[in-house]
């Protein structure tokens, strides 16, 4: 576990929060642009509308077309963090590994890795238990603060 008032740990804790409750337009907004780039081309990859991503892109998608989207990739996320209990989770700053080929001192460019782990079930500690990694999240800094730019999925036992 890590300084838990860390502002890059607090914006992960935020982006799990708002995945975790639903709120699809705070999870939108705690993307990073590449993050969102990056969203859109995997839905599209998976049959999304081509017209609908640039709508979405340029902020000119209808509030339903922007609703159904948005409560997609929430549904999204929240398989591909394994039906953990968001919850009860850590979060764990680790130094940054390559990122699109930069290295993490690349430019202006701030960034790091958070790994999201279930910490040990209760009792099991004494028998070795440990926290198990859900999600490794890439956040960049910019001008709103720390956003999550990557959610990788850990494979789970």
């Amino acid at each position: 576990m890590t300084d838990d008032a860390s502002p890059v740990v607090e914006a992960a804790r935020a982006f799990v929060s708002a995945v975790a409750w639903g709120e699809h337009e705070r999870v939108w907004s705690l993307l990073s642009d590449e993050g969102r780039r990056t969203v859109l081309r995997i839905a599209t990859r998976r049959g999304m509308d081509e017209g609908l991503a640039d709508r979405l892109v340029s902020r000119t998608a209808d509030r339903d077309e922007r609703s159904s989207f948005l409560v997609d990739l929430v549904n999204g996320l929240r398989a591909d963090l394994g039906g953990t209990d968001l919850d009860h989770v850590d979060f764990e700053v680790g130094a940054p590994a390559a990122l699109d080929g930069l290295a993490a001192d690349d430019g202006d460019l701030e960034w790091t890795n958070v790994m999201v782990v279930e910490p040990p079930q209760p009792g099991l500690a004494s028998l070795g238990g440990v926290a198990l990694p859900v999600a490794t999240f890439s956040l960049i800094l910019d001008d709103q603060g720390w956003r999550v730019s990557r959610v990788v999925p850990q494979a789970r036992p």
